[in-house]
């Protein structure tokens, strides 16, 4: 016993001082997103935009533009590598994430589907007036990213499957989801084709700040269940069984932590598009950081998710300057590698 709180304590040190690395890193990447762009804006003048001004150009650059990219890369690194660790612990399999259960995939066929149907009909019918053609098209993507969720739950509770095949039917899911894009594509017009084609590119800079303070509002009350329930999901790591002898509802804390990380996913890819392995990669490297004690593994997997997304957002801006690439397209990019690194590299038992 008490060999295994030597060990935590060590562990809380060692979180204490990469959390305290993580955030002088963190904080050179915030001034160079708020500093980088098209237009030339002094640091003196940021900061009196920041608490100052209240109009002018610059002033909507950074309101509008800015720091919305930077509070997205915040929200969306923390938002999806919770998901992806509370996925890898319910699932007890390190490939899980909301890419490899096909939310993605499920929310990219939504927006699809909508971006084709109002192309097809020349307007929103009638009884959808009340939403303008961008706000119907999140909402396709986000029912069509819990329709995914809800169909992995209902095969699990139906069929009683183990955390194997639920793996194995989000992959079929994301197979089927991805196959039916590829189908509308086939199909859609130029511009329309255009239009999902970029939608699929997860770029920070698409959110608006009523955007993200919905997703702001999910991600918090996620999180907060995420981490109430940390004790149980360091049980999970000792299997289910024991887990259920120490009290643990284990069929109940599985289904409820799927539907929650696979909110947190739905909310984020509705309003940014796919940025692939932050949730699959960012777990992981918390992990190999800190070991898989949840408690610890939770707010670093978080600070990490934060730094895949903000050095995704700074590369894709200077690689290929003047043209500004997606931060999805970067993370998609490296995250293979870097996944492959971490799942075969020296050390990884």
């Amino acid at each position: 016993m008490n060999s295994i709180r030597i060990a935590y304590h060590s562990n809380r040190r060692r979180l204490v001082m990469i959390v305290v690395a993580g955030a002088v890193l963190l904080l050179p990447a915030f001034a160079m997103v708020i500093l980088s762009g098209t237009t030339d804006i002094s640091v003196n003048r940021i900061f009196n935009i920041l608490f100052f001004e209240d109009s002018g150009s610059a002033f909507l650059v950074v309101w509008q533009i800015r720091l919305p990219r930077l509070i997205g890369a915040l929200l969306g690194g923390t938002g999806l590598a919770l998901a992806g660790a509370v996925l890898q612990a319910v699932l007890h399999n390190p490939l899980a994430a909301p890419t490899t259960l096909g939310i993605a995939q499920g929310a990219a066929f939504g927006a699809s589907l909508g971006i084709t149907l109002i192309g097809t009909v020349s307007g929103l019918p009638g009884y959808l007036n009340f939403l303008d053609s961008t706000t119907f098209i999140n909402l396709s993507a986000f029912v069509f990213s819990l329709l995914t969720t809800f169909a992995i739950i209902l095969l699990a509770r139906l069929r009683r499957a183990g955390p194997e095949s639920i793996i194995l039917a989000g992959v079929a899911l994301s197979s089927l989801f991805m196959a039916c894009t590829t189908f509308l594509q086939y199909f859609a017009d130029e511009t329309q084709l255009a239009l999902i084609v970029h939608w699929t590119f997860g770029d920070l800079a698409r959110a608006s700040w009523s955007d993200l303070r919905l997703m702001a509002g999910v991600i918090f009350l996620t999180s907060i269940y995420f981490f109430f329930n940390r004790h149980n999901y360091n049980a999970l790591l000792a299997g289910g069984d024991v887990a259920r002898s120490l009290g643990v509802n284990v069929n109940r804390l599985r289904l409820i932590s799927m539907f929650m990380a696979s909110l947190t996913t739905a909310v984020i890819v509705t309003f940014f598009g796919i940025l692939g392995f932050v949730g699959l990669v960012a777990p992981h490297i918390g992990r190999r950081l800190i070991g898989s004690d949840n408690r610890l593994l939770f707010p670093l997997a978080a600070v990490s998710g934060v730094v895949m997304l903000l050095a995704a957002d700074l590369l894709g801006q200077f690689v290929l300057d003047p043209v500004a690439l997606p931060a999805g397209v970067v993370t998609s990019f490296f995250g293979t590698p870097v996944f492959l690194f971490l799942l075969f590299g020296k050390g990884n038992n």
